[in-house]
C-alpha cells in the first residue's frame, strides 16, 4: 500500500512549522523569561546550547534514517523534541531551562533532514523541486508570525505556553506520519556505527562549541577555546580513521567523490556564514548606527524572510527547466549584489533601503539553497539520501557558526580600533553599549553621538566586506557543479 502523499506532506509541514517556529518564538518570550527566572548572564545559552545539540545530531540522525527508515528516526527524534519541551515549560531557573534546551535540540537535529528527506522519496524529481519551495515557505510563514504569537502568549497567557504550544501539533504529527508513510524494510541487520557517531559528535560539538565560545566570552588564545580546538582536530581525525574501516560507516567519506554532493556542501557552508552575517548585523545597524528600535531592526530583517521563499518558489517552478547549476550561480549573485548593497550603508542610509538589501538576500538564499538540495537529493538513491540532505543542512549550521565567529572577531577588533581613536575607551565602550538602547539612548551627550555611529558604521562595513567574500567564494564553488540534470534515483 502506498503512502498518502498529501497527509503525509501535511504532517511533514507541521512538524517543519514547530521546528522553525522554535526559532522565533523563544527569542520574543525571552525577556520576560529572564524577568521570571532571572539568569541574565546566562540567557545566550539558551539558544547555544539548542544550537550547539540540535547540530551535532543532524548527520547522526541522517544515517540513522537510511538504516531504519523515516518513520522511526523522525518519530524517536520528534518524541525527544517534545519531551524538551515540556520540560522548558517546566523549568524553575534559567539553569534547568538550559538543560532542557539541550534535550529539545536533541530532537530537533532529527526533524529538519528526515523531513526533508521524506518529501525527497515519495515526490517525484519535478515534483520534489517544486514541494522544497513549499518547504522553504514554511520557515518564511514562521519567521513573520512567530514573533507576534509569542508576544501574545506571553500577554495573555503564560511565557510556559511558547513551549507547551509544541505538544499537541508535535504529537499530531508523529501519529500522522506513523500511519500514512509506507516504506519498504530494509533487508539485513544494520550495523550502526557506534564509534563513528561518538567522534564525530565529539569533533563537531568541541568544533561548534569553541566557534560559540571564542571571542565572545573566552579569549581565542585562552586554553579552554585552544583545548576544545585541539579535541575537535583529534576527535575528527579518529572520526576520519574510522570511517574508512566501518562496514556501515556514519558518513561514507566516499560520497564525496560525487562532485554534486562535494560542492553542495561547500555552498551550503558559505551560504550559510553569509546568512548569519546578514541577519546579525543588519539589525546592529539599524539600532546602533540609525538610531531605531528592536521593532524597526526586525522590520528591516523581516523581507529576508519574505525574499527567501519567494527565491525557493520560483526555483522549484524553474529549476528542470533552467538548470540546477544556472539557479545555484543566479542565487549567489543575488548574495553577491546584496553584500555589495551592505557596504554601501551609512548614516543616514532610510530603512526602505536596508529592507530592500534584505530581500535581496533572501532571494539568493531561496534560489541557491533549494538548487543544492534538489541536486543532491537526485544525485544519490534511497540508501544515501537520508545522510546526503543531512550533510548538507549540517554544512548551513556549521557555515553560519563559522561565520559568525569570524564576523563577530572582525567586528570587535575593528570596533577597538575606531572606538580606541577617540581617546577614553572604557568610557567610549560603555558609550556604544548605550547606543544599541533606545532606553538608554538619551544619556549619550550629543556631540558624541555622530562620532560614535560613524565608528560602529566603519566597523560594520569590515564585516559586510567579510560577507560579500564569502559570497564570492560561494559563486566560484559553483563553477564546479556539473552543467548536466543528474538522473533520478529511486
Amino acid at each position: 500500500m502506498p503512502s498518502n502523499r498529501v497527509i503525509v506532506t501535511v504532517a511533514v509541514m507541521l512538524a517543519t512549522f514547530l521546528a522553525a517556529l522554535d526559532v522565533t518564538i523563544v527569542g520574543t518570550a525571552m525577556p520576560t523569561i529572564i524577568g521570571r527566572l532571572g539568569g541574565m548572564a546566562l540567557f545566550p545559552w539558551v539558544f547555544s546550547i539548542y544550537l550547539l545539540t540540535s547540530s551535532v545530531t543532524t548527520p547522526v540522525y541522517g544515517k540513522l534514517a537510511d538504516l531504519y527508515g523515516r518513520r522511526l528516526v523522525f518519530a524517536w527524534g520528534a518524541t525527544i523534541f517534545l519531551l524538551g519541551s515540556a520540560l522548558c515549560g517546566l523549568a524553575q531557573n534559567m539553569v534547568q531551562l538550559i538543560a532542557f534546551r539541550g534535550i529539545q535540540g536533541l530532537g530537533a537535529g532529527a526533524v529538519l533532514p528526515v523531513t526533508i528527506t521524506i518529501i525527497g522519496d515519495i515526490f517525484t524529481l519535478e515534483q520534489r523541486a517544486r514541494m522544497q519551495g513549499l518547504f522553504s515557505s514554511v520557515w518564511g510563514i514562521s519567521a513573520i508570525i512567530g514573533p507576534a504569537l509569542g508576544g501574545l502568549i506571553v500577554d495573555f497567557l503564560d511565557w510556559r505556553w511558547v513551549f507547551y504550544i509544541n505538544l499537541p501539533l508535535g504529537v499530531l504529527s508523529i501519529v500522522l506520519l506513523l500511519v500514512f508513510l509506507k516504506e519498504d524494510r530494509r533487508q539485513g541487520r544494520p550495523q550502526l556505527d557506534y564509534l563513528g557517531s561518538a567522534t564525530l559528535t565529539l569533533g563537531v560539538g568541541a568544533l561548534l562549541l569553541a566557534l560559540l565560545q571564542g571571542g565572545a566570552y573566552l579569549s581565542w588564545t585562552s586554553p579552554a577555546i585552544l583545548g576544545l580546538f585541539t579535541l575537535a582536530l583529534v576527535s575528527l581525525a579518529g572520526f576520519v580513521w574510522v570511517e574508512r574501516r566501518a562496514p556501515e560507516p556514519m558518513l561514507p567519506l566516499d560520497l564525496f567523490h560525487n562532485r554534486i554532493i562535494t560542492v553542495a556542501v561547500i555552498g551550503n557552508f558559505l551560504a550559510g556564514a553569509v546568512m548569519i552575517g546578514a541577519s546579525s548585523y543588519v539589525p546592529l545597524f539599524v539600532q546602533g548606527v540609525l538610531g531605531g528600535t528592536a521593532i524597526n531592526a526586525g522590520a528591516a530583517l523581516a523581507p529576508m524572510s519574505i525574499g527567501w521563499p519567494i527565491g525557493s518558489i520560483i526555483c522549484g517552478r524553474i529549476l528542470l527547466r533552467v538548470g540546477y547549476k544556472r539557479l545555484a550561480a543566479l542565487g549567489m549573485l543575488f548574495q553577491i549584489g546584496a553584500a555589495a548593497m551592505l557596504l554601501t550603508l551609512h548614516p543616514a542610509t532610510t530603512r526602505p533601503f536596508v529592507s530592500a538589501v534584505s530581500f535581496v538576500m533572501g532571494l539568493g538564499l531561496g534560489f541557491c539553497t533549494t538548487a543544492f538540495i534538489v541536486f543532491v537529493q537526485a544525485a544519490v538513491g534511497w540508501g544515501r539520501r537520508g545522510v546526503a540532505t543531512a550533510a548538507v543542512q549540517f554544512m548551513r549550521t556549521l557555515g553560519s557558526t563559522v561565520g559568525m565567529a569570524l564576523t563577530g572577531t572582525a567586528l570587535n577588533a575593528l570596533l577597538a580600533i575606531r572606538v580606541l581613536a577617540t581617546g577614553d575607551h572604557l568610557s567610549a565602550t560603555a558609550t556604544i553599549n548605550r547606543l544599541m538602547d533606545p532606553l538608554q539612548r538619551h544619556l549619550i551627550p550629543p556631540e558624541q553621538v555622530a562620532p560614535l555611529r560613524a565608528a560602529l558604521a566603519d566597523a560594520l562595513h569590515g564585516t559586510f566586506w567579510l560577507i560579500l567574500a564569502f559570497a564570492v567564494a560561494g559563486l566560484v564553488s559553483i563553477f564546479w557543479l556539473p552543467a548536466y540534470t543528474p538522473k533520478e534515483h529511486s
